[in-house]
């Protein structure tokens, strides 16, 4: 993203179209509304000109499975040989590839009371825990007084 911008800033011309978030609210799922807004995005970097569209995208169950690496967890697949996984599947059936694991995706980091109070958790000693909702584990560092959780997603490639 960084480049990106420096290419802008510069004055090259862009060649992809990435996005970091595409979202149904609840209530609203299992409609095909997110296969809707991937095509729209899809088709506006075909009408800009554009040669490439990415996406970074955070597995649906993989908080199931916090135990289990990104990179593998991308190669669990059901007897169609699609993903287990139904925001991965959706990519997959719209033609994209993954591209890579982003293995820092995303980095949270809060005093032992911050995630105490946004995990309704207690964290009595240093450790990685398992936290509902997140991909992976939390480390916890007593001496510091400090939680650190660091996600990662996958990058797709559309076109």
């Amino acid at each position: 993203m960084v480049r990106a911008v420096d290419g802008y800033q510069g004055g090259v011309a862009a060649t992809t179209l990435s996005y970091m978030t595409v979202a149904v609210v609840n209530g609203m799922t299992k409609r095909g509304l997110a296969g809707k807004v991937l095509t729209a995005l899809r088709d506006r970097a075909v009408d800009a000109g554009l040669s490439h569209v990415i996406a970074l995208v955070r597995p649906t169950l993989k908080p199931r499975y916090p135990l289990t690496a990104m990179a593998s967890y991308v190669t669990w697949t059901g007897v169609d040989g699609l993903s287990i996984d139904p925001w991965i599947r959706t990519h997959q059936r719209m033609g994209a590839t993954v591209l890579a694991p982003a293995s820092r995706s995303m980095v949270i980091t809060g005093t032992i009371a911050e995630w105490e109070s946004w995990t309704d958790m207690v964290f009595p000693e240093s450790g990685r825990y398992v936290v509902p909702g997140a991909l992976g584990l939390v480390d916890i560092n007593r001496a510091e007084d400090r939680g650190t959780y660091i996600e990662e997603n996958l990058w797709f490639q559309h076109l």
